[in-house]
């Protein structure tokens, strides 16, 4: 009888005990996962996040929404990246679009391309891309063919202009329904 008290609060304790290592073990798998997760980063991918999030430290790659989102040395979230491509004046452009929040661009960087030299050069060479660096999202469109648009196209060059608006613009609000 002097141990019935000790029945009643054995099984109380024993369940106590096991939520307190569960949780220790969950706390320490959760720092060698972040600890693996860094030091898997694949060095290229790294380098060109870093382009457009000088900051990166390291990401994270989301199979199912194929989103990048990328950390800070703090391991603070920074922003998104992912690849978006289309046709230009020929077809297969690739290009990583970085948003800094749900709304706006952070800067975009063309991965891969065949368009003709000529036409390229002219994008290039009058700073083209620079326009989509902090442009809202809403914002990314030719102001040829929309007064709402801010991004100028270069003369002789149109398509392929056209071509990186649709691609970004595209792939930017597609991917923002997957963050929401």
């Amino acid at each position: 009888m002097k141990f019935d008290h000790l029945k009643k609060i054995y099984p109380t304790a024993l369940l106590t005990l096991a939520i307190i290592i569960s949780v220790s073990l969950l706390v320490i798998s959760g720092g060698i996962t972040q600890a693996v997760l860094e030091s898997r980063q694949d060095q290229e991918t790294l380098e060109l996040l870093q382009g457009i999030f000088p900051k990166t430290a390291f990401y994270y790659f989301d199979t199912d929404t194929e989103i990048y989102t990328l950390y800070n040395s703090s391991r603070s979230e920074i922003g998104h990246a992912f690849y978006g491509e289309g046709i230009g004046f020929n077809p297969r452009m690739v290009i990583i679009i970085g948003l800094e929040d749900k709304e706006t661009i952070k800067d975009i960087i063309v991965t891969s391309q065949r368009e003709t030299r000529w036409y390229w050069n002219r994008l290039v060479n009058s700073d083209f891309f620079d326009q989509f660096k902090e442009l809202r999202i809403e914002d990314c469109v030719l102001k040829r063919y929309n007064n709402d648009g801010k991004v100028d196209g270069i003369t002789g060059a149109t398509i392929s202009c056209m071509g990186v608006v649709n691609i970004v613009r595209k792939a930017a609000l597609e991917k923002m329904e997957l963050l929401n």
